[in-house]
């Protein structure tokens, strides 16, 4: 248990608060960029992001200690060690997530909670009038945004995900929700038995790059999980998914998959985070509330998952598997 006291909690989240806040601010003016090429004295970073001097100076001293920029004399910045992960277009970068076109929506959202706490409904629906996914699709560039923002988010843990459990029974794996098929290209990779099915909106199937996958052995398909998801898999996939909707809509997504598993197939492999009990440190307590904050949905128990299974006519058959590295878990379900 944590022996800090109320004033020095308050000041370590402020400190968060403000660090995150500047450096969505950076992300947003592009200043990495602007420093991939060496050090700039500070007038003409500014300069070159559309800055004041003075302000950006003090959003940099601030961010310096964290390793994201260093300043030396006589007031010359450069990249830190953890700055070039704020470039544009290398790899791990974490730019998209936050540019203010995502941001300046979650904070909003965020400001809802009080009211969100209030009514049990979600923060970003108080906020916009609308649920966030509905949100997207009126405002297309911000759903850009958050896909690009997630598939950083999930990219690392998709080598670790194929590798934790055993795919080699699957000869035709669906992946509900995929996005752009980071995890599924991973799976296939391991396997070449098995091709593979990617199931996502229009709009994000687009920008998925086909040749990327093993020749041959990809089936795009837009589609609406809500309504139905293909037929014939051997094993459906779903990564970070139920988390996003409610009891009610996990159970309508489980319960389409339920309606087209054959009895030889191996089921459905959630792939989730799982919230513990206890009163320590967990980083899912964390994203919970981001959920509540930006989703119809919540991270869940282990016996909360069981519950959806059941009502969705399915059975868990293994797991929780760790995920090495990582805090997803993996469940398997199949036809009760």
């Amino acid at each position: 248990m944590t022996t800090e006291s109320l004033d020095q909690l308050l000041a370590r989240s402020l400190e968060g608060a403000l660090t995150y806040r500047c450096l969505s601010v950076v992300a947003e003016l592009g200043v990495a960029d602007a420093l991939a090429d060496g050090a700039l004295p500070l007038d003409e970073l500014a300069a070159r992001c559309g800055a004041d001097p003075l302000t950006l100076g003090r959003v940099l001293r601030l961010l310096a200690p964290s390793g994201v920029f260093h300043e030396g004399p006589p007031v010359v910045f450069a990249l830190g060690p953890l700055g070039h992960g704020l470039r544009s277009g290398v790899p791990g970068s974490v730019r998209d997530r936050l540019r203010a076109a995502w941001q300046d929506l979650a904070w909003s959202a965020y400001g809802a909670l009080p009211a969100a706490v209030r009514t049990g409904r979600s923060a970003f629906d108080l906020a916009f009038g609308m649920p966030v996914f509905d949100y997207f699709a009126v405002h297309p560039e911000y759903g850009a945004a958050f896909d690009r923002a997630m598939a950083r988010v999930s990219a690392p843990e998709d080598a670790a995900i194929a590798a934790a459990f055993d795919f080699s029974a699957a000869r035709r794996i669906v992946d509900v929700g995929g996005g752009r098929g980071g995890l599924l290209r991973a799976v296939l990779a391991r396997h070449p038995q098995a091709t593979g099915v990617l199931l996502d909106r229009t709009g994000v199937i687009a920008d998925v790059d086909a040749a990327s996958f093993p020749a041959g052995r990809l089936a795009v398909q837009a589609g609406d999980f809500f309504a139905s998801v293909p037929p014939g898999g051997d094993l459906y996939l779903l990564k970070r998914i139920l988390h996003d909707w409610s009891d009610a809509d996990a159970i309508g997504i489980l319960r389409n998959i339920r309606a087209v598993l054959g009895a030889g197939g191996q089921g459905v492999l959630v792939i989730e985070a799982i919230l513990g009990d206890g009163n320590e440190p967990d980083p899912v307590k964390v994203q919970d509330i981001n959920m509540l904050a930006l989703t119809p949905g919540r991270e869940r128990r282990l016996d909360e998952f069981a519950a959806l299974f059941a009502a969705a006519g399915l059975r868990l058959a293994e797991g929780p598997l760790p995920v090495a590295g990582f805090s997803v878990q993996l469940l398997r379900a199949v036809p009760a």
